[in-house]
Formats: C-alpha cells, sequence, structure tokens
C-alpha cells in the first residue's frame, strides 16, 4: 500500500525495514500527537501500547500499536485519529451507563439482558457518526481514514465472504457480520430477512441527523431489536412443531460457492470486531525500556543528518536538547543515570566548573558595559536643551549620543566524547567547559552552545551511529543543567568530520554584527566502524574531515582547534600530524596537565576590543 499522509513528516527514514525502529516510532508518535491535538483542541497524550490493557482510547488518552512499519503507517495514524474523535464526540459517561439508559426506555428494556449487543452496535453507529464529522471537516486527513478502512472493511476475504453463501443464517453473528460490512460494495442486502431494513434504519446518507451518543444508542437499540426477532422467528421457523406450509417464499438468496474458507473470512471479520469494540491487537514487539527511550527521542527531538562521505550518505543522529528522558533511559547507551549503583566519577567537575567560571567571569564583566559618545553643536539630530536657553538660533542646536557595544559572539565548543578521552583528559576538559558555561549565562553578548561527538547503539548492538549531542546551549539552559554533562559515558568511536558536518548547519556565518566561533577539543584521528563493517578511517576520513573544517571557514567562521594529550609517544606524533592536516594553521597543541591555557586563549578572546555600534 503506497503511503500518502505520511509521506509529507516521516523524514527519518533510514531504510526500508519491516518495522520502525525507535526513531520511527518516535517521529510517527510526535506526529499523531500535533494531529490528535489540532483535531482535539485538547492536550491528549499519545503513547505506544504496553502489552497490558485493550482499549485504545479513555477519552483521556490514546494508545497505538507498535508494530508499525512503511506499509501500515498511514493506517496507524488514521486509527489514532479515529480514537481523537472518540475523546471530542463520545460521550464515555453514558457509555458506562448504558444498562440504565436500556432500561429507563420503555420501548427497548426487553434488551437489557442484551446489553453487549447493545453496546457493539452503539459502538457501530458512534464510528459511522464521528468518522462523518471529521472526515467532513478535516479532510485533510482523508488520507489517514481511508487507508485504515481500506485495511480493514475493504480487503479481499472480506469481500469473497459477502459475496459467498457464508453468514446467511439469522444468527447474530450473521447479522454483525452482514452490518459491519453492509456499505461494502459486494454486501448483499438479501442474505438476511432484516438486513434492508436495517440499511434503511442506518440512513448513512443523513448520519449527520446523530448529534450525540444517545442518539447513536437509540438506533442501537432499534437494530438490536430487529436482530432479536429475526433470530427468535427463525428458532420458531426451525422447530419441529412448526407448520411450514403457512410460510412465504423466502426472499433470501443464497451465494457463491467460492474457494474461501470460513476461517479466512472470520479472521477478516474478527479484525472488524475488534475495531468496533475498541480493540487492537497488541504485540510484544516493544519492551517498557524502549517505550521510555521512544519518549526520551520525542522529547530531545532526535533528528538524522545525512553525511556524504565518498559514494554514500552516512547517517548521523543529533541529540538536539539533553533531556532527563535521555539520561534515565539509557538512549544510545552514552548516558548514566544519576541514580546508578556504579557512581559518577566525573560528578566533583560540576564544583569545579562552576568555581573556575565564577573567577573567569570577574575577569570579563567589562564586557556587559558599553561606551558612549556625545557630539554636540551638530545640524540635524536631537535638539541639544542645554544650548537652546542662549541661543539665537543661528547657531547649530543639535547633538547625538553614539553607544558603541562589544560585539557579541556566538561559541560552539564541540568536544570528543570517544573512550580515548576517559580519566583526566575528560576531567580537565569537562571543568572548562561547565567554566565557559557560567560564563556564557552571566555576560550578555556571550551565546555558548556545548556539543559532544561521539557514536552510541539505538537498538542493540546492530545499530551502532554516529552522534551528535547538543548539551548545552546558553539561550534556554540554566545553570544546574550543567551538571547534566557529567552523566555522560566515554565509551563511543570518534565520527569527527561526520559529527562536525551535521553540526556545520547549526553554526551561524559570522557577519559586522556577530562573531561565530568554532572551539574544538579533541586527542585523537578520526576512527568510526559500523556493525554492518562501513568503515569510517584512515586517510579518508582525515580528507573528509578537512573538507568539513573548510566548509565551516567559508561561513567566515572562527576556529580554535585543541589537541588534548597526556604523554610523547608514537600514536601522539601520527595523530598530530592527522590533526594539522584536518584543522590546519588552527591545530593548538595542548597538554592535559596545563589545559588552563585554553580558557586563558578565549579569556583574551573575550576582553579583544572588538565593538559595534
Amino acid at each position: 500500500m503506497i503511503q500518502q499522509g505520511s509521506a509529507y513528516w516521516l523524514k527519518n527514514q533510514d531504510s526500508q525495514n519491516s518495522h520502525f525502529n525507535l526513531l520511527e516510532l518516535a517521529s510517527t508518535q510526535r506526529a499523531v500527537t500535533n494531529y490528535v491535538k489540532i483535531l482535539t483542541g485538547r492536550e491528549i497524550p499519545v503513547d505506544f501500547v504496553d502489552p497490558r490493557g485493550d482499549s485504545m482510547t479513555d477519552g483521556k488518552s490514546i494508545e497505538i500499536a507498535s508494530r508499525i512499519s512503511y506499509k501500515n503507517v498511514d493506517e496507524v495514524v488514521g486509527l489514532a485519529l479515529h480514537e481523537a474523535s472518540h475523546c471530542v464526540l463520545t460521550d464515555f459517561k453514558v457509555l458506562k451507563k448504558l444498562g440504565n439508559v436500556i432500561l429507563s426506555n420503555d420501548r427497548y428494556k426487553h434488551l437489557f439482558p442484551n446489553n453487549d449487543h447493545v453496546f457493539l452496535m452503539t459502538n457501530f453507529m458512534e464510528d459511522r457518526r464521528i468518522d462523518n464529522f471529521v472526515y467532513n471537516s478535516a479532510p485533510g486527513y482523508k488520507a489517514y481514514y481511508e487507508s485504515m478502512y481500506e485495511s480493514s472493511f475493504f480487503n479481499e476475504n472480506i469481500n469473497k465472504g459477502l459475496k459467498s453463501n457464508q453468514y446467511r443464517t439469522e444468527t447474530w453473528e450473521s447479522y454483525l457480520f452482514r452490518i459491519i460490512n453492509i456499505f461494502n460494495p459486494n454486501s448483499d442486502l438479501d442474505a438476511l430477512y432484516n438486513l434492508r431494513k436495517i440499511y434503511d434504519i442506518i440512513d448513512l446518507d443523513n448520519i449527520d441527523r446523530l448529534k450525540s451518543t444517545r442518539d447513536s444508542i437509540e438506533v442501537a437499540m432499534e437494530i438490536t431489536d430487529i436482530i432479536r426477532a429475526s433470530i427468535m422467528v427463525e428458532k420458531m421457523i426451525n422447530h419441529e412443531d412448526f407448520d411450514k406450509s403457512v410460510l412465504e417464499k423466502s426472499h433470501k438468496k443464497k451465494g457463491e460457492n467460492n474457494s474461501i474458507s470460513k476461517e479466512k473470512i472470520k479472521n477478516a471479520f474478527q479484525k472488524q470486531e475488534n475495531f468496533i469494540k475498541g480493540k487492537v491487537k497488541k504485540t510484544k514487539g516493544i519492551s517498557p525500556k524502549q517505550l521510555k527511550q521512544i519518549d526520551a527521542i520525542s522529547k530531545a527531538n532526535v533528528e538524522i543528518f545525512k553525511s556524504k562521505f565518498e559514494d554514500r550518505d552516512i547517517s548521523v543522529h543529533i541529540i538536539k536538547k539533553l533531556t532527563d528522558e535521555v539520561i534515565k533511559s539509557g538512549l544510545y547507551g552514552v548516558f548514566q543515570s544519576p541514580s546508578s549503583l556504579l557512581g559518577n566519577e566525573y560528578n566533583h567537575c560540576y564544583e569545579e566548573g562552576i568555581n573556575k567560571g565564577k573567577r573567569l567571569l570577574k575577569k570579563l564583566q567589562i564586557r556587559n558595559e558599553s561606551t558612549s559618545l556625545e557630539s554636540h553643536r551638530l545640524k540635524k539630530g536631537k535638539i541639544d536643551t542645554r544650548r537652546i536657553y542662549a541661543s539665537d538660533f543661528t547657531e547649530d542646536i543639535f547633538k547625538r549620543i553614539d553607544r558603541s557595544n562589544y560585539k557579541p559572539l556566538s561559541i560552539h565548543l564541540s568536544i570528543d566524547g570517544s573512550g580515548s578521552m576517559r580519566g583526566e583528559k575528560w576531567r580537565s576538559t569537562l571543568i572548562n567547559a561547565i567554566a565557559l558555561g557560567y560564563v556564557s549565562l552571566n555576560v550578555d553578548n556571550i551565546d555558548l552552545v556545548i556539543t559532544i561527538r561521539t557514536s552510541g547503539d539505538l537498538e542493540g548492538r546492530h545499530s551502532h551511529v554516529p552522534l551528535l549531542i547538543f548539551c548545552f546551549d546558553s539561550k534556554i539552559n540554566k545553570t544546574h543543567d550543567l551538571r547534566k554533562i557529567t552523566n555522560y559515558r566515554l565509551v563511543g568511536s570518534t565520527p569527527e568530520g561526520l559529527c562536525l558536518d551535521a553540526l556545520n548547519k547549526f553554526i551561524p556565518q559570522s557577519s559586522y554584527y556577530l562573531d561565530s566561533y568554532l572551539i574544538n577539543m579533541s586527542d585523537g584521528m578520526p576512527n568510526f566502524r559500523a556493525r554492518n563493517g562501513s568503515e569510517y578511517i584512515r586517510e579518508e576520513a582525515y580528507t573528509h574531515t578537512a573538507g568539513v573544517v573548510n566548509k565551516v571557514k567559508k561561513k567566515n567562521v572562527k576556529l580554535l582547534s585543541y589537541f588534548i594529550s597526556k604523554n610523547k609517544n608514537k600514536y601522539k606524533t601520527e595523530a598530530s600530524e592527522c590533526f594539522k592536516q584536518m584543522y590546519g594553521r588552527n591545530s593548538r597543541f595542548v597538554d592535559v596537565d596545563n589545559i588552563n591555557q585554553i580558557t586563558q586563549t578565549l579569556n583574551k578572546l573575550f576582553l579583544s576590543e572588538n565593538m559595534v555600534s
């Protein structure tokens, strides 16, 4: 089935797999949540089903099936929208008291023992009522509704079943099968004695006459009563003492003797019946842990960036917002929960970083100041009130005040989060990053974004991907948010240029009114291997990273790149040469024991006399 509606918004497709990965499930969840909000005008949560329970909606929340693929995504969205319309139009309080409604109706109170039948017919009529309302009032959702109905109501087994000689006896099951499919082109209104009469009572062309759930219940009771009477008459006719000679010729038609078995028809019919009952087939294809990760992906607004490497595109996953849900869910396996029994060996870095930031801030208070130059005796400008009283109006009595501020700085601090940074290198880097974050929050014209470049596993060991994590943004985060960075686990590899390529689209271009900087801190060479055997290593990766760095420079972004090392060895010599190849003359080499020189360099940068009016 070609998907029409979802093709416009399902942007995180990595491959045409049989079922969605967690990223695609989260994208679907966001889209459905937005649609539901538009349709209902309410904040109704949309979640993936837990294997427990059956109800798709209780009027307060909506559940959608977890086993979604490119073949059925429109159908699933249509089902969620159908349930959302129930939240708006169905009176669930009346449904809960259906027995009381039946007993209060003198005409139909004898149906009370058949509450389940009335309830099922009520759901059928409610579905017709609410779907008609949404279908006509929200035409943008038609593709989803059509996909939903095509899957459940217009499949080949149902079509053959309607034309077959099955379900042509006066039983509740036969009537239910024929009524559910009464608007199918293959429907035979002469298959049962009172099917035509029921068709007229439903009167789909005038379904908007039903204004409430109570109206649907009234029609449902009428239909149930007719079915009940038909079944009773059938039993009476088939009784051995009944005189069949008094009967007129039956108007019922026989069906075709086609090859389809009743079992196939029944399976397709069961899916329809579940739909009417508000049930959906549950699967255990998603665990509680994965449910948490889907929620984390949605709240972190994870997206995919395609980086061109040689003759192929490599997907870089971007966590655009570091939330508590991302950390606690273990998403990508790169964060350790604050409550972990293993403890956090870098937790102390937060306090040290804040204290260092406070010391640095004292030197930078001047950046919050501005300078003013006042000019008098001008021919135009604002009137100088101090000269009016003595002026004979032959002199120039205007003035102008020019104010200059330090030029705003936009800084992207990107840190190598590979496993080789573990230990003293990460501790020192983390302290300096947190210090700069604190400064940016307290200086008006410095904006700082901190990102980590690494790799992680989205769904087990077979989905190892390059990963760019936005850990901090001074425009939206607070001081306490800097602590979240200390929960990062150094377990990934070094997809250097791939992540920088993804980061480049977030780095603003320098202009007369803005100085844009990219500050890089890393300790090694590009090195990434996907589980499928795809490699990003050696000379090809160095060249790719150098090309990405040049793309950044073309935006007039100033680059400061620091190579952080510990001891001199063969690897350091090789890595140093690689580093120069990638970052050119912007390369700087810093010993881990003297990493403070990075902060000192940036301190001079912040205090440079770069003013703008």
